[in-house]
């Protein structure tokens, strides 16, 4: 099964480095031009997808509605992929963590998988839950190619597994805004992997 992994547009809180996790908040105007562009780029490529799934955070959500109009594809609303949950430290502007609590900050972002922010959950639980989807996916062979419309730190773990088979190195694995990366899964296994690709965004005006 081939995997098209789509993180959803910039969002205000994006833009202005507020951690969101499970919150939400509005799309911004370049934004929209990432998620035309993305569009754009899936149709010219031309890959057979057949189903879209997305996380039902309106940020990705808008996202699987656009794919899914451009693709003339059925979208398909699944929980299990929603962002970590960041707990209380939604809505705090990155900056502030990292200057008031820059230990929990570090752990977060760049160090420890299994780190929970107050009243969250870890990075290793929330990439489990995707991990979880695709493989029971592939099990099912319903489809050969699916469209998956997820989030940023979250598919950073799920990356750093897929990749490696361990979630440890998840800061490499950068997923821009409106980018999208593509692997097979085969027998449960991942071949093949680009992350990342943002091509199609470099002539876009902030």
């Amino acid at each position: 099964m081939k995997v098209i992994l789509v993180r959803h547009a910039e969002t205000e809180w994006n833009l202005n480095r507020i951690i969101q996790g499970h919150s939400d908040s509005i799309i911004t105007p370049r934004g929209m031009r990432e998620t035309s562009a993305l569009v754009t780029t899936l149709v010219e490529r031309a890959y057979p997808i057949e189903c879209i799934y997305s996380s039902p955070l309106e940020r990705a959500w808008l996202m699987g509605v656009s794919l899914a109009e451009g693709l003339h594809c059925p979208l398909i609303m699944e929980p299990s992929l929603k962002e970590q949950a960041f707990g209380l430290f939604e809505g705090i502007a990155s900056e502030r963590l990292t200057r008031c609590n820059p230990d929990d900050a570090n752990a977060l972002f760049e160090r420890d998988a299994n780190y929970c922010p107050p009243a969250g959950e870890t990075l290793a639980q929330a990439s489990h839950r995707i991990m979880h989807f695709l493989h029971n996916l592939q099990e099912a062979k319903e489809y050969q190619t699916v469209c998956i419309v997820s989030h940023g730190h979250v598919s950073q773990g799920v990356l750093a597994q897929l990749k490696e088979g361990v979630i440890d190195n998840f800061p490499r694995y950068a997923q821009p805004n409106a980018s999208y990366s593509v692997f097979e899964l085969v027998d449960g296994k991942c071949t093949g992997l680009r992350w990342g690709i943002s091509t199609h965004l470099l002539k876009l005006e902030r």
